[in-house]
């Protein structure tokens, strides 16, 4: 393969990843019933969509250029979106998601149940701190209990 399919395919495979990436952790949040935000995993999906973009138009590629049985588009965008199903493909990776299901199906299963008169009263007094302190209160909490024996 040459140079130039070769860093198309993998620019292309790094951009698909990416977006997969934002889209699990858009999901994961859904699932725990909070509101979406841009973090850095949608920064990342634009740069390297960005990315491939770039190459694509400084590759200046011919009118016929193919990869495996696709014709590329002249435009830009289309040809990203071609690369990106071709690179998708042929990725035998498996899902991204597929390392965090155990963990997910976890904490689905730990909080299922109601909560305790005792556990309403914690959401009642967190529900009145600022964001900031439920954060840091929240992050003391997995602290401590990491070093808890089980």
């Amino acid at each position: 393969m040459d140079p130039i399919r070769s860093i198309l395919l993998s620019l292309a495979r790094i951009a698909e990843e990416a977006r997969l990436r934002l889209h699990a952790n858009r999901a994961a949040l859904r699932a725990r019933g909070e509101t979406p935000t841009r973090t850095e995993a949608f920064s990342y999906d634009v740069q390297a969509t960005l990315c491939l973009i770039t190459a694509i138009t400084a590759a200046d590629l011919p009118a016929n250029f193919r990869l495996y049985d696709t014709t590329l588009s002249r435009d830009p965008l289309k040809a990203a979106a071609q690369l990106r199903e071709v690179s998708s493909a042929y990725d035998h990776s498996g899902p991204i998601e597929a390392a965090h299901e155990a963990a997910r199906l976890a904490y689905k299963a730990a909080f299922a149940e109601p909560l305790t008169a005792q556990e309403q009263h914690y959401v009642d007094l967190l529900v009145d701190l600022p964001a900031a302190r439920r954060d840091k209160i929240f992050e003391v909490a997995e602290e401590r209990a990491r070093y808890l024996p089980e």
